[in-house]
């Protein structure tokens, strides 16, 4: 054991570089005297073989391999094993150089790599695909040097990457039409812009509308255009811009005209994405929902045999909202266009009573029914609606919901007594408001139904 650490510190120790690494024969026949030398990172009590090993101390330049016993570096079972697995693409080839034999280059497979990736190293315009070794990290990397030119230099004017093949082509690579589908030019003014099939596409999938041909993505994308710049780009264009007969087949409201004054249109190009203002079939159709009550009459005028006055339903809306601009204790229920946004409807004015005004002492909303009755309406029973009354403000603790009527004015109301405690009343800690909606809550219940009434049936588990 000694003697064999002996020798495992004359190696490390360098004392005769030449002698130790001029083979593993000559190695085993040094004899060794420094004793003080110990191997570091080896472990048990047989110790590692000598092989091959990276000088790291060299430097990446000027490293090379030796014959030793290193538990610090990896080791080889031949010094050109070394050299290609940890100086392979060394440029200066010093590790190659000291082999017995040593190659004129650095290591490398024959043909390079099996792959093709683009060179970024060039500006794109004379870029082409190379596959030299090493491969770059996070490089697209293609089964072939055509792929490759297509997918990385496709409508390379220059055609540099093509010129690169064994038989390249005259002109830079693109499938035949096009990618089959046209799509509008937004690199290029609206005015002046026409449509185009290049490919590659300059955007993604999903990013631009595309067509089947050529006229009618000028059709949709260009509709309208003055300068005709798109159709004039077709094989045989038309003399004007293409639009179909009578313009588009719905209508829009103009809102850039004032609301008053305004009409609808069918108009191209669109001034809207799709989706963004609402279309209707007929002018009419567009004129009542989108300025029905118009006192001016500005939209119907535009029909071709225009009533005489703005249009509405008969009765107005066929559901009632309350009249927010009034007072609550004198106001009534509605069904005049416009409908306001974000109000509540009912079905019947009497339903919009009840529902908006009930409780109101001065009966103005239920006056206004065909045949009122004497007092403010309010059904027997409860509500089937529930909300927070005010009385439980100052009582969140131990608060619960309630379906009385009527119900106060600006309450939040819930569908379900679980639901108005959830959101008037979530985190209650003492389950209050959600024992009253379900006694099997929490073991915090008591009363009937709960855990603590005999014969219940919660599935609760309390001390």
């Amino acid at each position: 054991m000694k003697i064999a650490q002996l020798a495992l510190s004359f190696l490390i120790s360098g004392v005769s570089a030449a002698t130790a690494a001029d083979s593993p024969a000559d190695a085993a026949a040094v004899s060794f005297t420094n004793e003080q030398r110990e191997l570091s990172n080896c472990w048990g009590d047989t110790p590692p073989a000598a092989e091959w090993h990276p000088t790291y101390s060299a430097g990446w330049t000027d490293g090379y391999c030796r014959f030793t016993v290193d538990c610090n570096s990896p080791g080889y079972s031949t010094e050109l094993a070394c050299c290609k697995g940890t100086y392979g693409g060394q440029m200066s080839g010093e590790c190659l150089r000291r082999l017995p034999n040593p190659p004129t280059t650095s290591p490398t497979g024959a043909g390079g790599l099996d792959v093709y990736y683009p060179d970024y190293d060039m500006t794109w315009s004379e870029g082409h695909c190379v596959n030299e070794r090493p491969l770059p990290s996070g490089r697209p990397t293609y089964g072939s040097m055509l792929a490759c030119c297509k997918g990385a230099y496709g409508g390379q004017m220059s055609g540099a990457c093509l010129a690169k093949l064994p038989s390249p082509p005259t002109t830079s690579p693109t499938e035949v039409g096009g990618p089959g589908l046209w799509y509008p030019d937004y690199a290029t003014s609206w005015a002046d812009a026409k449509c185009l099939n290049t490919w590659p596409a300059p955007f993604n999938t999903g990013d631009r509308p595309v067509y089947d041909d050529q006229l009618a993505c000028c059709k949709a994308a260009y509709g309208g255009q003055t300068s005709g710049a798109c159709i004039a780009s077709l094989p045989s264009p038309p003399t004007t811009s293409p639009t179909a007969v009578g313009g588009l087949d719905f209508w829009y409201p103009d809102y850039d005209t004032s609301w008053a004054d305004a009409s609808c249109k069918n108009e191209r190009p669109l001034p809207f994405n799709v989706g963004d203002r609402p279309t209707y079939d007929t002018l009419l159709a567009c004129c009542k929902g989108a300025y029905g009550g118009q006192i001016s009459g500005a939209c119907l005028a535009a029909l071709p045999s225009p009533p005489t006055t703005s249009p509405t339903m008969a009765g107005g809306l066929d559901v009632w909202y309350p009249d927010y601009e009034s007072s609550w204790a004198v106001a009534g229920c509605k069904n005049e266009r416009p409908l306001p946004s974000g109000r509540p409807t009912y079905d019947t004015l009497l339903a919009c009573c009840k529902g908006a005004y009930g409780g109101q002492t001065s009966g103005a909303c239920i006056a206004a029914l065909p045949s009122p009755p004497t007092t403010s309406p309010t059904t027997g029973g409860d509500l089937n609606v529930y909300y927070k009354h005010p009385d439980q403000d100052s009582n969140w603790a131990g608060g619960k919901c309630t379906n009385d009527r009527p119900v106060a004015q600006w309450r939040q109301t819930y569908g379900t007594k679980a639901e108005c405690c959830s959101g008037q009343f979530g985190g209650q800690t003492s389950h209050a408001c959600m024992c009253w909606a379900d006694p099997c809550y929490s073991c915090k219940c008591t009363g009937a139904g709960s855990h603590k009434d005999t014969g219940n049936t919660c599935n609760l588990t309390c001390d």
